[in-house]
């Protein structure tokens, strides 16, 4: 199936670019998040009457990533949570835990829950963490979460 792509897509082309996918990804993915648009005859005409309009949105978006990149990076955050004498924690640690904190911090930022990459699952130990945000595919601040014992 070949689509249109409104906007940036990784590995799969730029804002503009026709390219051809699988139909189940376009059908459940790209086209419903109004990613891309079926490449017919009026679709194209459509685009390139609306191209300013998708590539101004497209550079939004990146100097929005790149304004939360400089309030984010490298910034610390603390969680308290209940933890066992060794350090273990009774439960853990979870990414809607972290956009919490940095909700609830100085910054008042609002992060989305799937942006913060957690590679081995949730926290469930004592301690400072390094942890990724997937702002854009290319901006990614990494933000240190320290996890103390309560009380």
């Amino acid at each position: 199936m070949e689509i249109i792509l409104l906007e940036d897509v990784i590995n799969l082309g730029k804002i503009g670019d026709v390219v051809k996918v699988a139909r189940g990804y376009a059908r459940n993915f790209l086209i419903p998040f109004r990613k891309a648009k079926l490449a017919n005859v009026e679709n194209k005409a459509d685009f390139e009457l609306k191209r300013a309009d998708y590539e101004a949105k497209q550079n939004q978006k990146l100097a929005d990533a790149k304004s939360q990149f400089d309030l984010l990076n490298d910034k610390p955050f603390n969680i308290v949570a209940k933890a066992s004498v060794d350090g273990k924690l009774f439960g853990s640690v979870t990414a809607l835990d972290i956009v919490d904190a940095i909700k609830k911090s100085e910054i008042a930022l609002t992060v989305s829950k799937s942006a913060i990459l957690l590679p081995d699952g949730a926290l469930k130990n004592i301690g400072e963490f390094d942890i990724t945000i997937n702002l854009n595919h290319d901006i990614k601040p990494i933000i240190k979460v320290s996890i103390t014992a309560e009380g």
